[in-house]
């Protein structure tokens, strides 16, 4: 014969989560959350300037790259010496009579390259160089060294002299490292567009 077990009377049934420790588990996962938010915020702003930073180098590379290029090309030169923004900076005379301006517009940030044939005010090529934060930009020429620098801004929207830093105007900007380039090329240096002289073949 089975003997059946009697019923445990002081056995507490299951305790149930009480409201006040789910507030406490919701607040700790609502934590876990918003840290990790701001991290992956965090993450992607790094990652956001140091693509510009890198965009910035490689557009400075080709700026240089071009811009001694035209140097060695032309034939003359015409500089503007005091050049506001949207103005051009300098042009080059090829020796077929083409011109190729460089201008900066008035947002600063973005030099242009301007290709104009014979006699036509309208341009038949351009090309940008786009940068994430405003620049100053100076062309100097002495004799035949032509000089292009783009740095940080002063107080006058000028270039800034070394060491001198101009207040930032947004939180943002004040992350960002202005871009920073010297070209120094001599006029006329390329062989190739200089007309032959007597007795001299032609390539």
């Amino acid at each position: 014969m089975k003997t059946m077990r009697p019923p445990i009377s002081g056995r507490r049934p299951p305790r149930g989560i009480s409201l006040i420790e789910l507030l406490m588990a919701m607040g700790g996962v609502s934590l876990i959350i918003t840290s990790s938010a701001v991290l992956l915020h965090g993450v992607m702003r790094a990652q956001s300037e140091s693509r510009r930073f890198f965009d910035d180098e490689r557009t400075s590379a080709r700026l240089a790259r071009q811009f001694r290029a035209d140097v060695h090309a032309a034939a003359q030169v015409a500089a503007q010496v005091a050049a506001t923004a949207g103005e051009r900076l300098v042009a080059f005379t090829l020796p077929d009579g083409h011109t190729i301006e460089y201008r900066h517009t008035a947002d600063r940030r973005q030099i242009q390259r301007r290709l104009l044939a014979p006699g036509n005010p309208v341009p038949t090529g351009r090309e940008d160089y786009s940068f994430a934060s405003a620049c100053a930009a100076v062309v100097t020429v002495a004799q035949k060294q032509i000089h292009l620098e783009l740095g940080a801004e002063g107080a006058d929207g000028e270039l800034a002299p070394p060491g001198v830093v101009r207040p930032p105007r947004s939180p943002a900007e004040a992350k960002r490292k202005p871009p920073a380039l010297v070209v120094e090329a001599d006029l006329g240096r390329d062989l190739r567009f200089l007309p032959a002289r007597d007795g001299e073949a032609q390539p």
